[in-house]
C-alpha cells in the first residue's frame, strides 16, 4: 500500500494537466505511439539506424528505418528492420508480400474530450475485453516475424460504450471480438450505477461456433459503484464466461481506481477470484494465443535439440481440468508520460496454468521511448517465477534515445518465438504451425530528424 501511494503521488506530479484523455481500450493509451497522450501537438520525425543484430543464433548486419507523424486527430508510425542472410536478406522477414504490410506500426484516429471515438490499424498488442475472463492482453507480436495488421476501435458516451477488434484485416482471418457496456442508474443496497457488459470472441481460423475444432467465447459482467468512495471508485463486479461446447467460469472481485484522476492519471487495482470447470482458464486468448492455441503450438526447445520426437509446450484448453484462479491486476498511467502495470494470476489446480505480466513504459525527451515488458505462462506457484521458467515466456526491451541534435540510439532485445519451416525438418513443411524460442538483440545508432 505504501508503494502504491508513493507511485500514485509520483505520477500525479509528473503528469501534465490534460485536455483529452485516451480511451481505455487496446493501444489507445500506449505511450510508444503518437496521439496516445494529452495535449497533442502536430509533429513528425524520421530516423535511419545501422548496427549489428543477433538473430537467431548468429550475428548479422542490420538496418532500420522508421517515421511517425501526428496531425490533428490522426497519427501514424512506420518502421521496418532488414537483416543480412545467406546470399541476401534474412528469410523470415523477406519471404512473402505480408512482410511489406508489417512495416505499419500504427495508423490511429485519436479520441478527444468532445468525441470519444478511437480507431487503430496495426499489430494488436494490448487488447482485453470485459473482466478479462476471455481476452486479456491479446497480441500477435510474440512471434515477431508473424505479426499481423489488425484493427481495433472504441467509442463511448455517458452511458454506452462499444469496442471491438480483428487481429488480421488483410487476410480476413485470426481472432475477432468485441464488447458492449451499458451504464444504468439502478442500485442494489449501497451499490449504485449498476452496469452490464457483454463480450464475445471468435477464432475465424477455427470454423463453426461450437465443437472440438472451434473457439467461441461469450462473457457477461455486472459492475457497480459503492457510494462515498471519494475521487476513487470502488467497484465490485461479478462475471460469467463460457467457451461454447467447452468449459466456463464464474468470477467476482473488487476494483478500485479512477479512469481520470485529477485530469492527470489513470489508476486501477483489482482483486478477483474465478472458479472454472474443465476446459477453461481465465485470459486464454492472451499474449501466447496466436502461437499456442490447440492447433498452432510451441515446441519445447530442449526436446527440439535432443534426439527423438520433439514435445509440445503448454497445456491445451481441452486438457485443462477444473480449478480456481486468484487474479491481482494493477495499472498506473500518467497520461502521456509513464506506465506501470502488473498482472498475476495464480492457478490452483492440477496443471501448471498460472500467468504473469509486467510492463514498464515511458516517454523520454525528444520523442524517445522506453519499454520493458514480460509475459509468462505455464508455471505453478508464485515462487516458480524465480526458479522455473517453463516454455511460455516473452520479454521485450525497446529503448530509443535522441543523441544530440540529429543523432539517435536504438536498442531492441526480444525473447520470443519464430515459426519453424521445412529448413528445420520435413515435419514442419506443412500442417499446423509450430514455434520455437527465438532470442534477438539489436543495438543500433543513426540519424534522426524532427519537424
Amino acid at each position: 500500500m505504501r508503494l502504491f501511494s508513493a507511485l500514485l503521488l509520483f505520477f500525479a506530479a509528473a503528469a501534465v494537466p490534460a485536455s483529452a484523455q485516451p480511451v481505455a481500450f487496446g493501444s489507445a493509451d500506449d505511450l510508444a505511439e503518437l496521439g496516445s497522450g494529452t495535449r497533442p501537438r502536430d509533429r513528425a520525425s524520421a530516423a535511419l539506424y545501422l548496427g549489428p543484430a543477433y538473430l537467431p543464433d548468429d550475428w548479422r548486419a542490420a538496418a532500420r528505418a522508421e517515421a511517425q507523424a501526428l496531425r490533428g486527430r490522426w497519427s501514424a508510425g512506420l518502421g521496418a528492420t532488414v537483416h543480412s542472410g545467406d546470399g541476401g536478406l534474412y528469410g523470415p522477414e523477406a519471404d512473402e508480400w505480408y512482410d511489406l504490410a508489417r512495416a505499419v506500426r500504427y495508423v490511429r484516429y485519436n479520441a478527444t474530450t468532445g468525441d470519444r471515438a478511437y480507431a487503430r490499424l496495426g499489430p494488436p498488442e494490448h487488447v482485453s475485453l470485459g473482466a478479462g475472463a476471455l481476452v486479456r492482453q491479446f497480441r500477435t507480436t510474440t512471434a515477431w516475424d508473424e505479426r499481423t495488421v489488425g484493427l481495433e476501435a472504441a467509442a463511448e458516451g455517458r452511458t454506452v460504450r462499444a469496442a471491438g477488434f480483428a487481429s488480421d484485416v488483410l487476410r480476413l482471418d485470426g481472432v475477432v471480438g468485441g464488447e458492449l457496456a451499458v451504464q444504468t442508474a439502478a442500485g442494489l443496497g449501497p451499490v449504485r450505477g449498476l452496469g452490464l457488459t457483454l463480450a464475445a470472441v471468435h477464432d475465424l481460423d477455427r470454423p463453426g461456433l461450437s465443437g472440438d475444432s472451434s473457439l467461441t467465447g461469450v462473457e457477461v459482467t455486472v459492475r457497480g459503484d459503492f457510494r462515498g468512495a471519494g475521487p476513487l471508485s470502488l467497484r465490485p463486479f461479478a462475471t460469467h464466461a463460457r467457451y461454447l461446447g467447452r468449459g466456463s467460469t464464474w468470477g467476482g472481485g473488487l476494483e478500485v481506481g479512477s479512469d481520470n484522476l485529477a485530469d492527470a492519471l489513470r489508476a486501477r487495482a483489482s482483486l478477483a477470484v474465478f472458479a472454472s470447470t474443465s476446459g477453461f482458464v481465465p485470459g486464454h486468448v492472451g499474449p501466447f494465443y496466436a502461437l499456442n492455441n490447440g492447433q498452432e503450438r510451441i515446441v519445447d526447445d530442449a526436446s527440439f535439440y535432443a534426439d527423438g520426437e520433439p514435445e509440445l509446450a503448454g497445456t491445451p484448453l481441452d486438457s485443462l481440468s477444473s480449478g480456481v484462479d486468484v487474479v491481482l491486476d494493477v495499472r498506473l498511467l500518467a497520461f502521456g508520460r509513464v506506465e506501470v502495470s502488473q498482472y498475476l494470476r495464480r492457478h490452483v489446480g492440477d496443471q501448471r496454468a498460472s500467468g504473469y505480466g509486467l510492463r514498464l513504459a515511458g516517454r523520454l525527451p525528444g520523442d524517445g521511448r522506453l519499454e520493458f515488458a514480460v509475459e509468462r505462462q505455464d508455471f505453478g506457484g508464485v515462487l516458480d517465477l524465480f526458479r522455473d521458467l517453463g516454455q511460455l515466456n516473452s520479454l521485450v526491451l525497446d529503448v530509443q534515445v535522441p543523441v544530440g541534435r540529429y543523432g539517435a540510439a536504438f536498442v531492441r532485445s526480444r525473447y520470443g518465438y519464430r515459426r519453424l519451416t521445412d529448413d528445420d525438418g520435413p515435419a514442419y513443411a506443412g500442417g499446423p504451425a509450430r514455434f520455437l524460442v527465438e532470442r534477438r538483440f539489436e543495438p543500433m545508432a543513426g540519424l534522426r530528424v524532427s519537424m
